[in-house]
């Protein structure tokens, strides 16, 4: 008695395995968000001969980089830090995303810039936890991650730890 209500379900798990399997993934509400620019078609390979069999690399999707939305504030202030950076001013600069972050404190785009303003500031242990700040916010802006990674392996690099270095630029690397 107690084997025939095992059998009956396993035989049951496996049937609702095997219809979830069929369901399939689910329908996705919106499209990527994309950056404007030329597509380039996919290669376009001769068909095989008769009994020939090709083989293709695997390549990885591309990255879908998202656009960051600011309010028209905080675009302002990104314009001013911007200009204020190019004149060499980066107390200035530095400033000015500051306030923008009090606007918009959970923005990944403004502590990235901000991790950058130190960086150029010589701040390089502060820029990589900026830099880090910012891919906590970053979610699935994989640029922006990269990004981030590539900097806080600069960072520390310049203060000396080059196997945190590597360790950063693996992870940069990932997200190709």
């Amino acid at each position: 008695m107690k084997m025939n209500k095992l059998r009956s379900m396993f035989w049951s798990l496996c049937a609702v395995l095997l219809l979830q399997g069929c369901i399939g993934a689910p329908a996705r509400t919106s499209a990527p968000v994309r950056q404007p620019g030329p597509t380039v078609p996919p290669p376009v390979e001769p068909a095989a001969a008769p009994g020939e069999a090709r083989v293709r690399v695997y390549e990885p999707p591309q990255v879908a980089l998202a656009a960051p939305l600011h309010s028209k504030a905080v675009q302002a202030l990104l314009e001013r830090s911007e200009q204020q950076r190019l004149e060499s001013d980066l107390d200035g600069a530095v400033t000015t995303i500051e306030r923008a972050l009090r606007l918009e404190s959970r923005n990944a785009h403004l502590w990235n810039r901000l991790a950058h303003l130190r960086y150029e500031q010589g701040r390089r242990t502060l820029a990589a936890e900026l830099a880090a700040k910012s891919n906590a916010l970053a979610a699935r802006d994989l640029g922006l991650k990269r990004d981030n990674w590539l900097l806080i392996a600069a960072a520390r690099r310049s203060v000396g730890d080059a196997r945190g270095a590597r360790d950063a630029e693996r992870k940069a690397r990932t997200l190709y």
